[in-house]
């Protein structure tokens, strides 16, 4: 099944709108200051680029997944940067300069590694899928087009004008969120009739894969020798996924055109929001119980 044209606008959109508001989010010296001392953010790059897309194809090898759900989990987990993930580390009092310098990071990197990823994995994965093909050129441009550029002209307005990047901050986050759920929302409605079958293929290996970027995040923080509020930042963008920017590789009529593939996306996207609050409470909790003792 396909996406129509208005649902593929609204996926395009989302994709710009929460490119564009990363951008509006960033100043020079978030840069600088990490520049300075570049572990944290080598680190969090490194498990955000290695990491989840290795955990990512370890699962699939597991669960031997058919070979759409195998490569929609592979676009997922290979698509850093979430549009809350700066949220999440605001939140939980996280290092939010770090948090916004690898989402921005990433951003950019992952234009480059998306395609490469898929590309060189699939040969591994999908050795008897030979009515899948791996467009590694056609998924290259429409990122440059649809992440790089909103990306940037998000930063030159910040430079500009910043006053009015801060106002537009808040509202060009509440629309990609908006435009994430609307997705979801008509992807899962697409698919509705098999809606329960993807539950039960996918759920438990959707969040093996969030388990297995939460148990990444926090073994490289502590053998880097991270603080804490570095280490909260590492595990919220290794768990928090781009799902927008993947469901748009998966259903892009310039790159997969298959709905089917976008199912993993939306999945991770409503299960990461569901584990990342609890792991938000948990730290709530543990931050009471250290104010108590």
């Amino acid at each position: 099944m396909k996406l129509n044209l208005v649902a593929q606008s609204i996926l395009a959109v989302g994709l710009i709108s929460i490119m564009f508001g990363i951008g509006l989010s960033l100043l020079r010296q978030d840069f600088i200051s990490l520049a300075r001392s570049p572990r944290a953010l080598l680190v969090g790059l490194s498990a955000q680029i290695i990491g989840l897309p290795a955990a990512g194809i370890l699962v699939i090898l597991i669960a031997d997944l058919p070979p759409e759900y195998a490569l929609g989990l592979l676009i997922i987990a290979s698509s850093p940067g979430g549009a809350t993930s700066n949220l999440f580390s605001y939140l939980m009092k996280a290092d939010v300069a770090l948090s916004v310098s690898l989402t921005a990071a990433a951003t950019v990197i992952c234009t480059l590694t998306v395609p490469l990823t898929l590309a060189n994995a699939s040969g591994i994965l999908l050795q008897q899928a030979t009515t899948v093909s791996i467009p590694a050129g056609k998924i290259l441009a429409p990122l440059m087009v649809l992440v790089l550029l909103p990306l940037i002209v998000g930063m030159v307005v910040r430079e500009k004008c910043p006053n009015w990047a801060q106002r537009m901050y808040r509202p060009t986050a509440r629309l990609s969120v908006l435009l994430l759920i609307l997705t979801i929302g008509y992807v899962l409605y697409l698919e509705q009739s098999r809606l329960q079958d993807y539950l039960v293929e996918l759920g438990g290996v959707i969040s093996l894969l969030f388990l297995l970027a939460i148990a990444i995040a926090l073994l490289a923080s502590h053998l880097a020798g991270l603080r804490v509020r570095q280490t909260k930042t590492i595990l919220i963008e290794v768990g928090i996924q781009n799902g927008v920017q993947a469901m748009f590789v998966a259903t892009s009529p310039l790159i997969f055109n298959n709905t089917a593939m976008a199912i993993p996306a939306a999945l991770y996207s409503i299960l990461m929001y569901l584990y990342m609050f609890l792991i938000y409470l948990l730290f709530r909790v543990w931050r009471t119980e250290r104010r108590m003792s």
